[in-house]
């Protein structure tokens, strides 16, 4: 598959003029590892955890008891009985999977365990913070080592959507990736960490938990995060606010009556933004989730109208039904301004990456939707390096020859069924 070169002085302008548009710094000095898929993102997990010698911090959304659950169990524990500080953090409707036993287990042994919006209304009676999730999934490791993406603690993940195991495993893993971080940027992640873990009560001196982590790559890498609402906070507006630089506005009753207008400025979403916006070649986005407000849409139909490469690859399955049709609403507009979409056939495809001119690249937790823009706290990790974007181009690519391309003749064609209910979940695409 032909592609255009971003030449290094290209790549140096798009930095540039990236940095010019973001207060968040870009860190020098590190290198990355592109996992791909549950199996190489346990692995790599548990070999850091297992090396672990002054602290591991866990944080991630969903959690089982199962098989995979209960080998993350026993490192964990492994690493506490010998004398490591272990804090995990759950998310209190992601975890529910993971049993009173379970986590019994885990603090019998010295892992210190927090809690993010229980759902029991007895530990939490403020019900309207049900919205408002911790959808991270990262780990920090003795300050060095850390790792982000959408990859969860459950059997979905026991093997990959290709291995040959999948048929006696019960079905294809998920399609997911994630990212493992080496250097200088991990404090970032780690920062992230132990904000919230103070906010949940505990840690207060950190010292030991920053240490000096000499530059040992050429990526640059930053943390960009996102701390979400719950319903009730919102006033009511449209689906394309907030404005860039635009304080909140007293409600409007007689303009989108159903429509929260949000407090929240999500990072997440104008760094995307701002980097389809510089984008000269091309734009490859893997998304599970598609749901993003018509200003994300617009800055995808310009960059394509102006000969940048834009194309999608978005799930086929999926464990959310509504925001498939949510995000087949929009596929005729895209289809017009000249984007691509194919949709991943081989089993549900839970990743959220880009990777733009081959030189930008974002792994994280955030999906394009309203959800995470908006209700979910989110972390993902922004990336500059050539080397790495090539990676992430050739697993692309690779993930594109397992799809179906949508045609927009085709689409067309499609019954009234399927326009209902794209209709319909396009409506309510806020609250899904």
């Amino acid at each position: 598959m032909s592609r255009t070169p971003s030449p290094d002085g290209e790549g140096t302008a798009f930095v540039d003029a990236l940095a010019e548009l973001r207060e968040r710094p870009l860190v020098p000095g590190n290198r990355l590892r592109l996992l791909r898929d549950g199996p190489q993102t346990h692995a790599a997990q548990l070999a850091a955890i297992a090396g672990a010698q002054h602290h591991v911090h866990l944080e991630t959304y969903l959690i089982t008891d199962g098989e995979v659950g209960s080998r993350y169990a026993d490192a964990l524990i492994e690493r506490a009985r010998a004398g490591v500080h272990v804090r995990l953090m759950l998310d209190g409707l992601g975890a529910l999977g993971a049993g009173d036993g379970y986590r019994q287990r885990l603090l019998d042994a010295g892992v210190h365990l927090r809690e993010f919006n229980p759902v029991n209304p007895l530990r939490e009676p403020r019900l309207w913070r049900m919205t408002r999730r911790t959808h991270r999934k990262t780990l920090v490791v003795d300050g060095r080592v850390a790792f982000t993406g959408g990859v969860n603690i459950t059997d979905e993940y026991r093997c990959g959507p290709e291995d040959p195991e999948a048929a006696t495993a019960g079905g294809p893993g998920w399609r997911d990736t994630h990212l493992l971080i080496e250097g200088p940027a991990a404090a970032e992640f780690q920062h992230v960490f132990l904000t919230y873990w103070a906010r949940l009560g505990g840690l207060r001196d950190t010292s030991g938990y920053y240490p000096a982590v000499p530059a040992i790559g050429d990526s640059l890498a930053c943390a960009i995060t996102d701390q979400g609402e719950g319903f009730i906070d919102h006033w009511v507006g449209g689906e394309d606010e907030p404005d860039d630089d635009e304080l909140p506005r007293p409600p409007s009753l007689l303009r989108h009556p159903l429509r929260p207008k949000y407090r929240v400025k999500p990072r997440i979403y104008h760094a995307y933004r701002d980097a389809i916006g510089l984008a000269q070649h091309r734009v490859w986005i893997t998304q599970a989730y598609f749901a993003p407000n018509g200003r994300f849409i617009r800055a995808l139909t310009r960059a394509a109208r102006r000969g940048v490469d834009v194309r999608l690859i978005l799930p086929a399955k999926t464990d959310a039904g509504l925001l498939k049709y949510a995000a087949r609403q929009r596929y005729a507009r895209l289809m017009r301004a000249g984007v691509a979409i194919h949709e991943y056939l081989p089993a549900v495809l839970h990743a959220k990456t880009a990777v733009i001119d081959g030189i930008w690249s974002t792994i994280g937790s955030a999906n394009l939707d309203y959800r995470s823009f908006f209700h979910n706290d989110e972390a993902n990790a922004f990336l500059i390096c050539a080397g790495f974007a090539a990676d992430m181009e050739a697993m692309f690519e690779h993930d594109l020859i397992r799809c179906r391309a949508i045609d927009p003749k085709l689409w067309r064609q499609r019954g009234w069924r399927e326009r209902l209910l794209e209709a319909f979940a396009g409506a309510i695409k806020w609250m899904l």
